[in-house]
């Protein structure tokens, strides 16, 4: 069963990802990132079933999310380690006009989306490794 609800996590955050990357191909910046966000951290929720042998908690903090999955001896490479943290901010500045002060559109650029996207990428990347190697 965690197998499967690991998997599940995992697919959901591969959708996430792939409308990331169309929101990046139609310039829609803030999307791409609030994909992002939301990618990266379903990745990490389908580790917590392999990782941790447990359902992941209900938060949406991607370094959250992390730093319990590093008490459980799981760790990403350094660099991606040290820009994970970038992706917090997408979940609320991209959706609520009262957390961006002004409109979620005009809340991301292009190099931040990218960078957001890549981070994103990354992240699924190795959860995905891990996942499907738990198999």
């Amino acid at each position: 069963m965690a197998r499967r609800e690991a998997l599940l996590w995992l697919g959901a955050a591969g959708e996430d990802l792939e409308d990331a990357v169309d929101a990046l191909g139609r310039g829609r910046w803030f999307r791409a990132a609030f994909f992002a966000q939301q990618a990266a951290g379903k990745a990490l929720k389908a580790l917590f079933f392999v990782v941790r042998r447990e359902e992941p908690p209900k938060i949406h903090t991607v370094t959250e999310l992390y730093r319990l999955l590093r008490e459980a001896g799981f760790r990403l490479p350094r660099d991606l380690e040290e820009q994970i943290y970038i992706l917090n901010k997408y979940y609320t500045v991209t959706r609520y006009p009262d957390a961006a002060n002004g409109l979620p559109s005009e809340s991301v650029d292009r190099l931040e989306a990218e960078r957001a996207v890549e981070v994103a990428r990354r992240v699924y990347e190795e959860a995905r490794r891990r996942v499907e190697g738990a198999g």
